[in-house]
């Protein structure tokens, strides 16, 4: 079993944007096939007015009403602190024509509640404005870049510490609990099937489930962090670069995207999983992890950004970064094996054997975290 649903038709997908008021009628859609979990279409509109369109993946956000209610609390408070004036520099949502800022699609053989279409485009849809003139990036192509997204992330969780209570929804409860994903990984293990297609899986991993079992004494480091007083605070808990939009022109670091995993927990997740992603030059989906290595340079770069971005850090919080980079490596390298052995039910896909790629760069990465863990230390304390 897959995660991915069925190629929808330009039709049904121009029939979901049309129930959002993009300011005219939706002429064009685009698919975006970048991101690893919700569907996502460029919708263009009479005017020239365009939005981004999305599904959100029910098998990953199971309470997609609260996922919402959280994505609409970050909006408003950013859009207050920010001021219209700032639009590029923040995520703005599209009303539905319910009036709220999303819609449910259900067909008719389904449950009651939301809209009968089985056309296909069953499931939860939202719009925001798209930010034009912007770029993104896979892999960071500078320090210079590395500094500015890491900046944009630290702003970015400096701007929620005062946001009102009650904390957001745990839209994913326990994401970052790297000891729950290897209990996670030790059920597939025992559990898995005895079919000639999971024991290849299997047998094709066989060095990535001893790598886990090598480093699974680092997964409680975070948790211990934790127990000692570090805070925890409302944090984007997805800091890759890909989720940062850069202006075509400036290469400045507008805005934060991808807000579903916004939720309370450690500034340490943030900044390890900054590291895991841009603090060396290896293609998260590439076939010979030989160049994941920690680059220092990078590292710097990114710690200098952050560090300025958020402000304030308390000591201990500071003292868990290097922790979370390589706690963040562990978890995420555990979390494509699983999906590997599963069968690729989470993460999105594009050919055989891509969630073990995956999870083999992270695990490279990961060994070169640790065998430079004194160095970064080091940076992050500023030497």
């Amino acid at each position: 079993m897959t995660r991915q649903r069925p190629a929808l038709s330009t039709d049904a997908v121009l029939e979901v944007a049309a129930r959002f008021d993009l300011g005219g009628t939706p002429t064009a859609a685009h698919e975006l096939r970048s991101g690893h979990i919700n569907d996502s279409y460029v919708i263009s509109g009479h005017g020239g007015r365009r939005g981004l369109l999305q599904r959100i993946n029910e098998h990953v956000f199971t309470r997609p009403r609260r996922l919402m209610a959280n994505v609409e609390r970050i909006t408003r408070h950013l859009a207050r602190k920010l001021g219209s004036e700032n639009r590029r520099r923040r995520l703005t949502l599209i009303p539905a024509d319910s009036g709220r800022t999303w819609t449910e699609i259900r067909s008719a053989f389904e449950g009651s509640g939301g809209s009968r279409d089985g056309n296909g485009a069953e499931g939860w849809w939202r719009m925001y404005e798209l930010i034009e003139d912007v770029t993104t990036r896979v892999v960071a192509s500078s320090a210079d870049q590395v500094f500015r997204a890491a900046q944009a992330f630290g702003r970015f969780q400096a701007m929620l510490r005062d946001l009102p209570p009650p904390p957001l929804f745990e839209a994913i409860p326990r994401f970052h609990d790297t000891l729950s994903r290897f209990d996670a990984l030790d059920r597939v293990l025992k559990d898995m099937p005895k079919c000639n297609q999971a024991a290849t899986r299997r047998r094709q991993a066989e060095a990535e489930i001893r790598a886990a079992a090598a480093h699974r004494h680092l997964a409680g480091r975070l948790i211990e962090a934790e127990a000692r007083g570090v805070p925890r605070r409302t944090v984007h808990n997805d800091c890759k670069i890909s989720n940062v939009l850069f202006d075509r022109q400036s290469g400045e670091a507008l805005c934060v995207v991808d807000l579903d995993t916004a939720m309370p927990g450690l500034a340490a997740f943030d900044f390890g999983d900054m590291a895991r992603s841009m603090a060396h030059g290896a293609h998260e989906d590439a076939r010979d992890p030989c160049e994941a290595e920690v680059d220092l340079e990078l590292f710097r770069a990114l710690s200098r950004g952050y560090l300025d971005g958020a402000r304030d850090l308390r000591a201990e919080e500071r003292r868990s970064l290097v922790d979370g980079a390589l706690v963040l490596t562990l978890e995420q390298a555990v979390r494509f094996l699983t999906d590997h052995l599963q069968g690729d039910v989470y993460f999105r896909v594009e050919r055989p054997g891509q969630n073990l790629d995956r999870c083999r760069v992270q695990f490279a990465l990961l060994e070169s975290l640790v065998a430079r863990a004194g160095d970064l230390r080091k940076i992050v304390d500023g030497g």
